[in-house]
């Protein structure tokens, strides 16, 4: 589904500076620069498509950047533990660490590279550094939550919360120590802003050529890109309870709601395991406030909010262990082993890939001269085949021309191109177009002949049950979300085509 304004939508200001295009396009891919220098193989950088690099590019950099996900993964654990621990004891430290690694939402995330768990690390961070803060009055942890969440921001704006997370731990700890009257310190607060502010710099290295505007653009784009009607007639927040039921399943998300309802019921208590639960329930609640306002919600936007339930249900159920300890160990016992099932089906979903079994056949089946034509251009078509002749189909070639009519959003264009394209694939299905199918991977989605979107609430137990890829499309898909179609040329190909 593509709307006609995200088509043409030119990727650079015309008033940008070289500079400025030079650093914001090729800072991200400096790294590989730096090894193709020390290779001696700048050859690679004359193709420009994904498809036809070399297979050694994507066998040593997707491990490498899946190996320092699944690192920082392991980091983001850690702080969970110590944040549990933290706030009321190893029990709840130890219980929070587990149910954040049983979670299937956060091990989808896990899977892919991303700038999401990175995010995630760093805004963790702001918590302990905030925990401190509020029981000790250290400045210093102070500024290192800011440093933090500055970091966080840089990797993804919604981590903007961590800023939300520290006002509030100014606000705890004015009520326990200093008085309200010593609420409001510049100093503290300009030298957290100053120190913030620098880390968003150093994520961002082009606004030290053109300015802040290179931020407030970024802003501004995606404000916009989140109030497109991508999520049908669903509401935002129909959209959030299915993707916690989708990340967390049915019983963790029960026991996550528990939790919750038992964490703001002890809220009036003056403990340092309240304040982290006030701390964590603030943050999640600034989430949920930010994505309440968008018309389309994904798992990887509520990743986060993971890490703070947990904490949130560890300290509930380490209370309930101390109170009645033949109670909490059953229940425990039991959320463990039905979270864990239910995230090692939804792991191995992610390790079995079609698209992965469809390159293998490639190599297997097809001679050394095929070519083979591709219509999208993305990271994610690193399971093609390498060495593979690649005719691919530029969708953006009408930006130039459609720049230069003066309405960057014309009547006459379709709104939405799903409905044709889906009979199109249909016929091609149908063999009506000199195309016999030659192999398919994974099952047939049945997206075409039924509406692409439901919100009745069996689909939501549904989405409990079973874990599975929120929509079919988007970059987290398991095996039932990664149909393949491969199509074997009938007729004689024509130039044109």
């Amino acid at each position: 589904m593509i709307r006609r304004s995200r088509r043409f939508r030119p990727r650079f200001s015309p008033n940008a500076s070289p500079a400025r295009r030079c650093i914001s396009t090729g800072s991200p891919f400096f790294p590989v620069f730096v090894v193709l220098g020390l290779d001696g193989r700048f050859d690679v950088l004359t193709h420009l498509e994904p498809q036809s690099y070399p297979e050694w590019v994507w066998t040593w950099s997707l491990p490498l950047g899946r190996s320092v996900i699944v690192v920082i993964a392991v980091g983001c654990v850690y702080l969970t533990y110590r944040i549990g621990t933290a706030a009321r004891d190893r029990m709840a430290g130890r219980i929070a660490a587990l149910v954040l690694t049983l979670t299937f939402g956060f091990l989808a995330m896990a899977h892919g590279v991303s700038e999401g768990v990175p995010a995630v690390f760093c805004f963790l961070l702001t918590v302990p550094f905030a925990l401190r803060y509020v029981e000790t009055g250290d400045e210093t942890a102070f500024l290192a939550g800011c440093g933090a969440g500055g970091f966080a921001i840089a990797f993804k704006l919604t981590a903007g919360v961590s800023v939300v997370v520290l006002g509030v731990a100014s606000l705890l700890r004015a009520r326990t120590a200093r008085g309200w009257r010593g609420l409001f310190e510049p100093r503290l607060l300009g030298l957290g802003a100053v120190v913030g502010a620098g880390a968003v710099v150093m994520g961002h290295p082009e606004m030290l050529v053109a300015g802040p505007d290179v931020l407030w653009e970024r802003i501004g784009v995606q404000a916009e890109r989140k109030n497109r009607g991508l999520g049908g007639p669903a509401a935002p927040t129909w959209w959030l309870l299915r993707g916690y039921l989708n990340g967390f399943g049915l019983p963790l998300f029960v026991a996550v709601v528990c939790g919750v309802v038992a964490g703001i019921a002890r809220l009036r208590e003056r403990s340092r395991e309240t304040d982290a639960v006030v701390l964590a329930l603030a943050g999640v609640a600034a989430f949920l406030l930010v994505y309440s306002r968008w018309e389309y919600v994904r798992l990887h936007h509520l990743l986060p909010t993971f890490p703070l339930l947990a904490v949130v249900l560890g300290i509930g159920l380490s209370r309930l262990h101390a109170h009645n300890p033949s109670l909490a160990r059953p229940l425990i016992a039991i959320l463990l082993v039905t979270d864990g099932s239910y995230a090692v089906v939804g792991d191995l979903h992610c390790a079995s890939a079609p698209r992965d079994e469809a390159a293998a056949w490639l190599n297997e089946h097809t001679p050394d001269d095929t070519t083979m034509k591709t219509y999208r251009i993305r990271y994610r078509d690193a399971a093609f085949p390498r060495g593979m002749a690649i005719s691919s189909y530029q969708e953006n070639v009408g930006e130039p021309w459609v720049a230069t009519q003066g309405d960057p959003e014309p009547s006459w264009m379709p709104e939405f191109s799903a409905p044709r394209r889906g009979e199109y694939v249909r016929d091609l299905l149908d063999g009506e177009h000199s195309y016999t199918i030659a192999a398919e991977f994974g099952p047939r989605p049945s997206l075409w002949p039924r509406p692409r979107f439901r919100t009745d609430p069996i689909d939501l137990l549904r989405v409990g049950v079973y874990p599975r890829s929120v929509t079919y499309g988007d970059d987290q898909d398991l095996r039932d979300e990664q149909y393949t179609l491969l199509l074997r040329r009938t007729g004689d190909c024509s130039p044109d085509e």
